[in-house]
């Protein structure tokens, strides 16, 4: 099974590195070989990956051709009350977070995809106005959004199909970095998406 990078936090790292930008990426993925070939397949890309997290306890997940998410290993979260497995993916909590964006010194944008909890938030918000960085944050579809972010940062509510979403706040992350002003890059871009430039 050939296996890449899926979902929306890996579509916006691939739509930024694709620009020759610096790209790091901040994740918890199964110490496995699917999650052997996603670190691969970052670096082919160009994408750092020195603070994404190995865990042994729990399986990368691996989306299908037609979108059905199977967990190469059931057995690693077995233990529901029904007797049958668990499928949970590995997940970031704070500490994780805030962590990685010690280790990770020199950013300018920082862009959290469907954050786990408030205390991720909590977390990226200190390193980036640590870091004077611009904040983009990501929910799931009628998640709660934070609301004690710094005045310029970004919430966007992923759409359930959010395939163009990735492209544009990939290169919007990088229009940013390059020292654009942030509400004109966005509306520049936006402006592209919705004429049917960005695919």
């Amino acid at each position: 099974m050939e296996v890449a990078p899926a979902g929306l936090a890996a579509g916006i790292a691939l739509a930024a590195s694709a620009t020759e930008s610096r790209v790091e990426l901040v994740a918890r993925i199964g110490d496995d070989p699917p999650g052997d070939a996603l670190l691969l397949a970052f670096a082919a890309a160009g994408i750092g990956h020195v603070a994404t997290l190995r865990d042994p306890a729990r399986a990368t997940p691996v989306e299908l051709d037609d979108d059905e998410v199977i967990d190469p290993d059931p057995e690693l979260d077995a233990g529901s009350a029904g007797g049958s497995p668990v499928l949970s993916a590995p997940t970031l909590d704070a500490a994780d977070v805030g962590l990685a964006l010690r280790y990770l010194s020199d950013y300018r944008v920082i862009v959290v995809v469907h954050p786990a909890d408030a205390g991720v938030v909590r977390e990226v918000v200190a390193a980036a106005s640590w870091a004077s960085a611009h904040l983009v944050v990501v929910t799931a579809p009628r998640a709660d959004v934070p609301t004690d972010l710094p005045p310029a940062s970004v919430v966007l509510e992923a759409p359930d199909n959010a395939a163009g979403l990735a492209d544009l706040l990939g290169r919007y992350a990088v229009a940013v970095d390059a020292g654009e002003d942030p509400s004109t890059a966005f509306a520049a871009l936006s402006a592209s998406a919705a004429a049917g430039s960005i695919d």
